[in-house]
């Protein structure tokens, strides 16, 4: 059985700070409209982070907190249905597979790169223009 997520981040917080991992698109999500519209959004949370989060919340319901994006205070609300994954960032993380939006690997990956031409016979390379100065 997984650890509830609320007791699992409040014991990351002890040694770090914590990267959660949230679908922001779920009920009950406040963040600023332009970050709801993709299925995943990192945040991070710390009780000692170089700009302090002075009202961070961490309850039965979720985390509150007010964050800064694009330097502009917002109040957030991060209920723990929304909530897929934790790490601390170097040893210790989780993840809640049935949070974890259906869509999210669902997403087409890019197509590779075609490769490069291939060179015309008998036909050398221009040398470069630039030199070694030692």
């Amino acid at each position: 059985m997984l650890p509830e997520k609320k007791l699992f981040m409040l014991d990351l917080l002890k040694d770090a700070w914590v990267q959660v991992f949230l679908d922001p698109r779920r009920d009950g999500v406040d963040l600023p409209r332009h970050l709801r519209t993709e299925p995943q959004l990192v945040l991070q949370y710390g009780y000692n982070m170089p700009l302090p989060i002075a009202d961070l919340v961490i309850d039965d319901d979720g985390i509150k907190a007010t964050l800064s994006f694009q330097r502009t205070p917002h109040a957030t609300v991060i209920p723990w249905s929304a909530v897929y994954a934790m790490h601390d960032g170097d040893q210790r993380g989780m993840v809640w597979e049935a949070d974890v939006p259906k869509d999210l690997d669902a997403a087409p990956a890019p197509p590779p790169e075609p490769p490069p031409p291939p060179a015309k016979p008998g036909k050398k390379p221009r040398p470069s223009h630039l030199k070694l100065v030692p």
